[in-house]
């Protein structure tokens, strides 16, 4: 087995449930909370353990992410015991990034010291849009004061703050969002993530779009926006280095670079992935089973699948393409056979023409036209 260095921690709870969010999180479930978190301690305790078994040492770990759900509403003496067993049982004389999400509502003195107290180093914090009725609308359960109080006293405690936009949520007009984008460039953050809204199936938000009590913006309008959303945040030094993700330099998020770089990881929690290099593992994600299950089953999830060699093709063409800093030509060509190599240049060369693509050297990377039609690029070129 691989050395996990990268550890992401879910805690799946709630307060409510945003109309758009297709993650698996739980409401009004705080009776199970105390059970959950024992869970959790077991897993990074058994996990430890296994490692130390094979490496004849405590497993060393780089990054950490506490996601959800929504972590900020972890209790502070929860958290405490959780990060007490890390550093009991890990190797982190090279922890560089530990980070929780959390709501603008959520922070306070209290936790912004606790959390920087036991090792959290970077604040990944939801904003998602800075107007009253769009929140609202999408059941939001914050208000835009909520983000200014948050962004008022967040830098006193941290330096390496990120925040998350949403483009595309109902009622947000070009004019509103371009103001959104002027005004959160000028916070003392170093990171800033732009989601594209995706609508899901079965959640709130697609049940109004169809019966239509709320509409979208168009396709192109978005894909302006986007661009656009692009030109300005490297005006003010938040460069590009993912389709979503813009960073000051030297604050690119470690963790997300993992993933896309395809290190192993491990998923600590309820529906969590692992990746050891070869195989991706899910954990069970029915919360009754998951607080049922042993903790000797930890890798034995809902889900186990083997990666063939054309998946490791697939991934580290969508993976990299997706990072500014693009794929190695010459790598990607090592992978096929003779025929598929043609067939692959030809069609490099095609999106080149078609401003999708660019190359400088052996390194092929994705236009800002590409980045929004990623998924057709990769389905062309393999």
């Amino acid at each position: 087995m691989n050395s996990f260095e990268h550890i992401y921690i879910h805690w799946p709870f709630c307060r409510s449930k945003c109309y758009y969010c297709d993650f698996l999180s739980y409401c009004n479930k705080s009776n199970v909370e105390q059970e959950y978190h024992d869970i959790l301690c077991k897993q990074l305790v058994k996990f430890a353990n296994d490692q130390k078994e094979i490496l004849k040492k405590k497993p060393t770990i780089k990054t950490i992410f506490l996601g959800g759900g929504t972590p900020s509403l972890y209790s502070l003496h929860f958290l405490e015991e959780l990060f007490r067993i890390i550093y009991n049982n890990f190797d982190t004389k090279k922890l560089q990034e530990v980070t929780i999400e959390s709501n603008p509502c959520d922070i306070t003195l209290e936790k912004l010291k606790c959390w920087k107290r036991i090792g959290i180093n970077r604040l990944s914090i939801g904003v998602q849009i800075l107007d009253n009725d769009v929140l609202k609308k999408v059941g939001r359960n914050q208000t835009v004061e909520d983000v200014f109080s948050a962004i008022e006293i967040v830098p006193k405690y941290f330096e390496n703050i990120s925040v998350d936009l949403i483009l595309g949520l109902p009622g947000v007009s070009r004019e509103l969002w371009l103001k959104n984008i002027e005004t959160v460039v000028g916070w003392p953050i170093k990171h800033l993530s732009v989601y594209l809204l995706t609508l899901y199936k079965g959640t709130k938000l697609f049940q109004k779009i169809k019966n239509r009590e709320i509409f979208l913006e168009k396709d192109d309008i978005i894909s302006t926006l986007y661009v656009d959303t692009i030109n300005i945040l490297e005006k003010h030094n938040f460069m590009q280095y993912e389709t979503s993700n813009f960073a000051k330099l030297g604050f690119e998020s470690l963790h997300n670079i993992a993933y896309w770089d395809r290190k192993p990881y491990l998923g600590i929690g309820l529906g969590a992935s692992s990746f050891d290099g070869k195989s991706r593992f899910v954990n069970e994600k029915n919360m009754n089973l998951f607080l049922k299950k042993s903790v000797d089953a930890f890798f034995e999830g809902v889900y186990e699948e083997k990666i063939s060699d054309k998946q490791v093709i697939l991934e580290s063409l969508m993976l990299g393409l997706r990072q500014k800093k693009g794929i190695d030509l010459h790598r990607m060509l090592y992978f096929l056979k003779i025929e598929d190599r043609i067939r692959f240049l030809n069609e490099i060369s095609l999106l080149k023409k078609l401003d999708l693509i660019r190359q400088i050297g052996d390194r092929v990377f994705l236009t800002s036209k590409g980045m929004l039609l990623e998924n057709e690029v990769v389905l062309r070129l393999i």
